[in-house]
C-alpha cells in the first residue's frame, strides 16, 4: 500500500463514518449500516497489511456503530456478532467502545429473549462506566418483572434452555 492508497482510504472511511453518523441520527439505519459497513471493509484491508493501534481502535468503534444499527434495525444476530468482535479486543478498543459494545450486545439478546446474558453484558458495561445513562436505565428495566416477561416471551427454546432459572416464570398479572 502507498502513501498516496493510505491518505485516499483515510479519506474514504472519514466520509462514509461521517455520513454513517449523520444516517444515524436520521434515523437512516439501514443507510448508516452501509456506511459503517463500507468503513469495515476499509479498514479491514489495513489491518491485514499493517495493523496499527489507531486502526484497530477505530475498527472498533465502527463496528460498536454498526452493531447499533442491527440492533435498531432488529438484526440480532448481527449485532452480537460485531459486538462480540469489539468484546474480544479490549485494550485496542478502550473503555469507552468497550462499554459501549457490551450495552449494545446487552440490547441485542434482549431482542432474542436472553435475560440471563443480557443481564451479564449489562453488569459488566455497568462495572467499566457506572454513569452511563443508557446503561443504567437499561439495568432499571430489568427490576420490573413484566418486562422480564416480555423479553423471555421473545426466546426461542433453544434461548430458554439456556435459562433453567427463567424457563418456568410467569409474572403474576392478576388485577
Amino acid at each position: 500500500m502507498t502513501l498516496a492508497d493510505a491518505r485516499d482510504g483515510d479519506a474514504a472511511f472519514e466520509a462514509n463514518r461521517v455520513a454513517g453518523n449523520a444516517a444515524y441520527d436520521r434515523e437512516a439505519f439501514v443507510e448508516a449500516t452501509a456506511r459503517y459497513t463500507e468503513c469495515v471493509e476499509a479498514l479491514e484491508k489495513r489491518l491485514g497489511s499493517a495493523e496499527g493501534e489507531g486502526t484497530a481502535r477505530r475498527a472498533c468503534a465502527i463496528r460498536a456503530n454498526r452493531a447499533a444499527c442491527f440492533v435498531k434495525r432488529g438484526k440480532h444476530a448481527l449485532a452480537m456478532e460485531d459486538a462480540s468482535w469489539v468484546i474480544a479486543r479490549p485494550l485496542e478498543a478502550g473503555a469507552g467502545i468497550l462499554a459501549k459494545a457490551l450495552y449494545r450486545r446487552a440490547r441485542a439478546r434482549e431482542g432474542v429473549g436472553d435475560v440471563e446474558a443480557a443481564l451479564a453484558d449489562l453488569r459488566a458495561a455497568e462495572k467499566i462506566d457506572p454513569h452511563d445513562a443508557l446503561i443504567q436505565s437499561a439495568l432499571n428495566n430489568f427490576t420490573s418483572v413484566f418486562h422480564i416477561a416480555v423479553v423471555l416471551d421473545r426466546a426461542s427454546p433453544e434461548v430458554l434452555a439456556r435459562q433453567p432459572a427463567w424457563r418456568n416464570f410467569k409474572p403474576e398479572t392478576r388485577p
